[in-house]
């Protein structure tokens, strides 16, 4: 009974998490029209990994070398993710951003083949071809040709987190998570800073409007260091398979929170390739048994 109970309580928590990360999209959507992409990741995640050192200030002080190289590389990974989603949100809906950043899923197990030589299952093709012909249809609204600036940079994004999935799943059997995730944090926030640095200089100023914190502790505190220590700690109670499930519900809350705050609709080839993509990630999942943990971190 206890045990059914760990298990509820931490699917409905993992299910709180992903509706904070359908939250963000519009919000950073509204909040990019005040503050530059790279300025806004820079205090994200500041935020973040300041919160993650107060907390687990004791743990940090043992980190190793070794531990720091694994973390800036998954911290890469990570940063493209971040990189293509922001950016590419400037330029496409915050719905489309949504159901394309889910695409991370079903790319998982075809990265995971050439990197561990994981075997890819008929389902995880299957998958593929639904998301990308969502994809297309999403990004195309029925042409053959026209391809979208934003819509390509936060396709970019979905393979930088397809990567991270991977590299996480890997090095956290090996290093401490805690360590791993505190290292990716602070090599987001410093690419990202660079990044402002060399494009923003003028924005990197702390004098912004109410909205612009608001969305900056919201993201940095509840959907990054939260997020991050809440999904560590109770992913281990539930299946592989239920987890990747529950997340792959992201892009329907970002689509759903999208229309109730900016009023959002992606017409009729929109909702056929959302459909096609969310429908390509519920079919990956399937039949996995107790293989391969999947990681998702926003």
């Amino acid at each position: 009974m206890n045990r059914t109970n760990s298990r509820f309580k931490a699917e409905i928590t993992l299910l709180g998490v992903v509706i904070i990360w359908g939250y963000t999209f519009p919000l950073i959507k509204n909040i990019l029209l005040t503050i530059p992409p790279f300025t806004f990741l820079t205090y994200r995640f500041f935020l973040a990994f300041s919160v993650i050192f107060l907390i687990f200030y004791n743990q940090l002080r043992k980190i190793r070398l070794q531990t720091v190289k694994k973390g800036f590389l998954v911290g890469l990974f990570l940063f493209i993710g971040y990189f293509g989603q922001t950016v590419g949100t400037q330029f496409t809906t915050a719905t489309k951003t949504a159901f394309i950043t889910g695409i991370s899923v079903v790319l998982v197990p075809i990265f995971a083949f050439f990197w561990s030589r994981e075997k890819i299952q008929l389902n995880s093709i299957i998958g593929v071809i639904l998301a990308m012909l969502g994809l297309w249809l999403m990004n195309s609204n029925g042409t053959l040709y026209y391809i979208n600036t934003g819509d390509s940079l936060v396709f970019l994004g979905a393979v930088g987190f397809a990567l991270y999935i991977i590299a996480v799943d890997i090095y956290t059997k090996k290093y401490d998570y805690i360590q791993l995730v505190f290292i990716q944090l602070v090599t987001v926030c410093f690419m990202s800073f660079f990044m402002s640095f060399l494009f923003e200089r003028e924005a990197l100023h702390f004098s912004y409007h109410q909205s612009v914190l608001w969305a900056i502790m919201v993201t940095g505190l509840f959907a990054t260091a939260l997020a991050f220590y809440l999904q560590n700690r109770f992913q281990r109670y539930s299946s592989p398979t239920k987890i990747a499930i529950i997340f792959s519900t992201e892009p329907v809350f970002g689509a759903l929170f999208s229309h109730l705050i900016l009023g959002e609709t992606v017409g009729v080839f929109g909702l056929i390739g959302g459909i096609a993509i969310f429908t390509g990630m519920f079919i990956a999942q399937l039949e996995k048994g107790e293989g391969k943990e999947t990681d998702f971190y926003r």
